[in-house]
């Protein structure tokens, strides 16, 4: 497998910079809670002396009036879901590990040739604005990929030959492990790939276990780590909970038509379309109002849905503010599913195999369904004239 790596270092200060551009040269801290404590989430490059995770009471003893703002995972989540489609429009396997970076698997495109290389990597930053700083490293699996990502240079390509002799001089703590094992490895002295190589596959296994088995090959060239493509479910929702619950007709169109975007942006990742979209909104008191929406095909969009939402929000009188809204695609098809809008005998053929996937998936069985066919038509007797076939389509 060929991969390369999109990294996104400090998406969220990047996206950030993106929406308020004038922010750029002032100190910015982005703060989020955990567990009830405010830290740090993250911070523009001039700032020196902090780390993420750090409490926001301490750093601001250090630092003079920065600006600070509230985390805003929604948004983030908005930019970062654009990105991939994006990127979808042109590959069709690629793994998103949220906020940090992408794995594209370009297997069908890589040539071993630098030409080549550079025109792959110029195709994938051409889709990512130059705001996000992005980094991209091409090697023959996912973790190795990762490595030759980091190493690289905003906006250049950094194609990584993954062998013993050419990464000897890496870093231990570029390994794809845990934070504790990188701690115990430079406590024993093994600061680099090298170092690791240089020992017994047989010790390291000894002393770290089946993880020292997997260092050994990595440091030695061997990455058969291979991406895990983004799968659409076929029931997902996304979510807004107003900060003071709301009966304000703008204020709820605004919260559906973004909740929409996201998802039709997730399904027009997939290639998918919704056969079932709905609704919820929850009052104070707990009442729930929902409103569906069925699709017949593909041919129907976010503003089909939209419009059916604006007409029933506008003439429904809420007794109690909304507190929260969701939207919910319960069914999914395939974007290829319109043609069986004018053919009834595919349509129920479609919704058998559906059914049938389902059965066996849920029970772990073979179809239970038969057909009967002809065997003997002509035979004279009558158990051979016809025969039944386990269906399975």
């Amino acid at each position: 497998m060929n991969v390369a790596c999109l990294l996104l270092p400090n998406f969220k200060i990047n996206s950030e910079l993106k929406r308020h551009p004038y922010l750029s040269n002032k100190q910015v801290l982005i703060s989020g809670f955990v567990e009830n404590k405010e830290v740090i989430v993250e911070y523009t490059n001039n700032i020196n002396g902090v780390s993420n995770g750090s409490l926001l009471r301490d750093v601001l003893m250090k630092l003079k009036n920065p600006l600070i703002i509230e985390e805003d995972n929604q948004y983030y989540s908005y930019i970062f879901d654009n990105l991939l489609s994006g990127l979808f429009k042109v590959f069709d396997r690629i793994e998103p590990a949220k906020y940090k970076c992408m794995y594209i698997d370009i297997s069908d495109l890589y040539i071993p040739s630098y030409g080549r290389n550079i025109e792959i990597a110029e195709e994938i930053l051409n889709i990512i604005p130059e705001c996000f700083n992005s980094q991209i490293g091409f090697s023959t699996g996912k973790y190795s990929s990762y490595i030759a990502a980091l190493l690289s240079s905003p906006g250049k390509l950094n194609a990584l030959e993954f062998n013993k002799t050419n990464i000897e001089k890496i870093p231990t703590h570029l390994l794809p492990v845990t934070d504790e094992l990188k701690k115990r490895m430079y406590f024993l002295g093994l600061t680099s790939f090298g170092k690791i190589a240089s020992l017994n596959k047989k010790d390291l296994l000894f002393q770290f276990g089946k993880e020292g088995g997997f260092i050994w090959d990595f440091v030695n060239g061997k990455d058969g780590s291979e991406i895990k493509p983004l799968k659409l479910k076929d029931k997902f929702s996304k979510e807004i909970t107003f900060h003071d619950a709301t009966n304000n007709y703008d204020a709820l169109l605004v919260a559906v038509e973004a909740l929409l975007f996201e998802c039709f942006v997730l399904l027009e990742t997939a290639k998918r379309y919704p056969k079932k979209i709905s609704l919820i909104c929850v009052l104070i008191g707990g009442f729930n109002w929902i409103k569906s929406v069925t699709f017949k095909t593909h041919e129907y969009d976010k503003e089909y849905a939209m419009n059916i939402f604006k007409k029933n929000l506008l003439t429904y009188p809420f007794s109690a503010p909304v507190e929260k809204i969701t939207i919910q695609i319960n069914e999914l098809g395939d974007e290829n599913g319109f043609q069986l809008n004018f053919f009834s005998g595919l349509r129920k053929e479609s919704s058998l195999k559906n059914a049938i996937d389902e059965f066996k998936t849920r029970f772990d069985v073979e179809s239970p369904f038969y057909k009967i066919r002809d065997l003997e038509p002509d035979s004279r007797i009558p158990e051979r004239r016809k025969i039944l076939v386990r269906y399975d389509p």
